[in-house]
């Protein structure tokens, strides 16, 4: 009895599978969900009426395909985004990671850092709460769009909204249309680089590792791999900051240590 073929991919599975090679990001991580309906706009807006049309197109098209990808990350972002929250890490959590550093600088990670807006407020909290150190943050996207932008350290005005007058004179220099530039010492502390958050290397022994609005894209199975991969990139002690609509899901039998509402910590022991 001859065995019946199996059928063949569907356009979706086929366009996972060439963005994949094409573009080293791996949009099956993502829930199929959400992310089928997004490529298919992007792909009708294109003029193609299915994946498979498109994916051609990305593959002779430079400009297409760096079209694609900076549409396809989620680049919304401000300064102080949510400011209770980064009132929270200036009050409770910074002055004890000052504290067990000891004089030297922290290693901070902004994980998805789209275009700089938190990099740059963290540099701010740092800077203040500890002027002499020299710490380092590193911001890290899969998008090479926003972190040229990144560089630049230049914000619009919609970006400065959350930003205090004080630290706006302080850390700023004003630009035409109501935006501004961050200070040279708050860029000359921010490095910013390529990373996909779901197949590369992590940067080791972090202090304080913040990762927010990023994992509500990812399938469960591809949360819970990165909730154990940033718990393996933080010192003993380092702290995860998450976003207003993330948790771990069962952070204690992942060893995760609650450290406020969107605060985790690696246990000093581990």
């Amino acid at each position: 009895m001859r065995r019946a073929e199996a059928p063949p991919a569907d356009d979706y599975v086929r366009f996972c599978g060439g963005v994949r090679s094409l573009c080293r990001v791996d949009l099956e991580q993502y829930r199929r969900g959400q992310m089928e309906r997004r490529l298919r706009a992007f792909a009708g807006r294109a003029g193609h009426s299915d994946l498979d049309g498109y994916l051609d197109q990305l593959r002779r098209d430079v400009r297409a395909r760096a079209a694609f990808l900076e549409h396809m990350t989620i680049n919304v972002s401000e300064l102080f985004r949510n400011p209770e929250r980064f009132d929270e890490l200036e009050r409770v959590h910074l002055p004890r990671l000052v504290a067990e550093a000891g004089g030297r600088g922290l290693r901070v990670w902004s994980a998805g850092c789209s275009y700089g807006a938190e990099a740059y407020s963290l540099a701010v909290l740092l800077r203040e709460a500890a002027p002499s150190a020299r710490h380092e943050i590193v911001g890290t996207d899969i998008d090479e769009a926003v972190l040229a932008r990144a560089r630049e350290g230049r914000f619009g005005a919609a970006d400065m909204r959350a930003v205090t007058p004080a630290r706006r004179a302080r850390w700023f220099a004003d630009e035409p249309g109501g935006g501004a530039r961050a200070a040279a010492a708050l860029r000359g502390m921010a490095r910013f680089s390529r990373l996909d958050l779901l197949a590369d290397p992590f940067p080791r022994r972090q202090d304080l590792i913040v990762c927010r609005n990023v994992v509500i894209y990812f399938t469960d199975d591809a949360k819970a791999r990165l909730y154990e991969r940033l718990f393996d990139a933080l010192r003993p002690g380092g702290v995860l900051f998450v976003g207003a609509t993330e948790r771990i899901a069962e952070p204690e039998a992942a060893e995760w240590e609650k450290d406020g509402m969107f605060f985790y910590r690696r246990p000093a022991g581990r």
